[in-house]
């Protein structure tokens, strides 16, 4: 692989969890982000409140998983088994909240949309990763 093209990969590993983690503080469907959702229902419901920490503890769990790959590259197997953990998490918000939300998806506000972006963006980097063959020389 060209050195050129690792950076690229390295920035477009990088970008997805960063997105993901940005769209946690912008509104997904109301006037309230995520974090602002989470202190409204945690007076009210505590079971259903941490559903809205989701999207910033997916985008960590890949971020600490990418720089796992960017610090040592024999930890590959490590940060894709990180990045999947990362991923059920965020599919598991998906899941409940847009299906909550789905009669608000023309409503749908930029938090949506790089929740959406950043969790595409992850999941063409973990295809990369999984594609890529390592060198076995070291070089």
């Amino acid at each position: 692989m060209k050195p050129k093209n690792i950076y690229l990969v390295l920035l477009l590993g990088l970008s997805g969890p960063i997105l993901l983690i940005f769209s946690e503080f912008f509104s997904w469907f109301s006037d309230y982000n995520l974090i602002e959702l989470y202190v409204i229902v945690t007076d009210s419901q505590i079971e259903d409140s941490f559903l809205f920490l989701f999207p910033i503890i997916s985008g960590v769990i890949c971020l600490i998983a990418n720089g796992l790959v960017i610090f040592n590259s024999e930890y590959r197997i490590k940060s894709i088994i990180l990045s999947f953990v990362g991923i059920g998490f965020q599919l598991l918000f998906f899941i409940d909240h847009i299906t909550q939300e789905i009669e608000f998806i023309s409503d749908a506000r930029i938090g949506l949309y790089l929740g959406i972006f950043g969790f595409l963006l992850i999941l063409i980097n973990l295809i990369y990763v999984l594609t890529t063959l390592e060198n076995p020389s070291g070089g």
